[in-house]
């Protein structure tokens, strides 16, 4: 049986163009006085050893979290899937016992507690892709991902393909669930509006409990 913990890396996303907030690198938002970037590092921080990060600009706010930052390889900004590439291929030169890369999207502050546990739990023979499922809606950026698809990501990518659904649905899939109660776990952040729901979600639901 695998040791998962040595075989799995997780890479927190923030390699967006954030066109939306105007530009820029919205995980360095702050909302109830804390960055966005810090919530989705403590949570993944508490479920995996290994963690990475991709991001195409230069943001000095990252230096100080000492973890590698990789940039995408591909020429043109070609969206996330990019990113998952550019981390599947800096594993094979970096960490090539690693099997499985788990992926966070660095706007989305509430990712529930237990979410790689259950990325595991899900891990069969058959199973190439993992994606969290929130009631009816897909998260693809929050996912895990088997290296043995690299070639075909790569030649994807070079064919045009750039959703990440598009590709994910060649290979043989799966999701782990979770309800919507009080609020979505994957709420990512897209807008001003988005920060100040972020910070009533955050008050009423962990601030509160602390």
């Amino acid at each position: 049986m695998l040791n998962l913990d040595k075989n799995m890396i997780a890479l927190i996303m923030i390699g967006g163009e954030s066109r939306r907030m105007g530009g820029g690198i919205k995980s360095f938002i702050k909302f109830n006085d804390k960055y966005i970037f810090d919530r989705v590092l403590e949570t993944a921080k508490k479920q995996i050893k290994k963690i990475i990060i991709n991001c195409n600009v230069e943001e000095t706010k990252l230096y100080k979290y000492k973890i590698p930052i990789i940039k995408d390889l591909k020429n043109g900004y070609m969206g996330p899937l990019a990113g998952i590439h550019a981390a599947m291929s800096w594993i094979r030169n970096n960490d090539p016992q690693i099997e499985w890369l788990i992926t966070l999207p660095g706007d989305t502050p509430f990712i529930p507690a237990d979410l790689i546990s259950n990325f595991k739990n899900k891990i069969l023979h058959n199973t190439k892709i993992i994606l969290a499922q929130s009631e009816n809606k897909i998260h693809p950026i929050v996912g895990a991902w088997h290296l043995s698809l690299y070639d075909s990501l790569d030649s994807q990518l070079d064919l045009g393909i750039r959703k990440i659904l598009s590709w994910a649905e060649l290979h043989p899939l799966d999701f782990v669930k979770y309800p919507i109660e009080s609020f979505d776990p994957f709420f990512n952040i897209n807008t001003k509006e988005d920060i100040n729901i972020a910070a009533k979600i955050e008050k009423k639901f962990f601030l509160e409990k602390s």
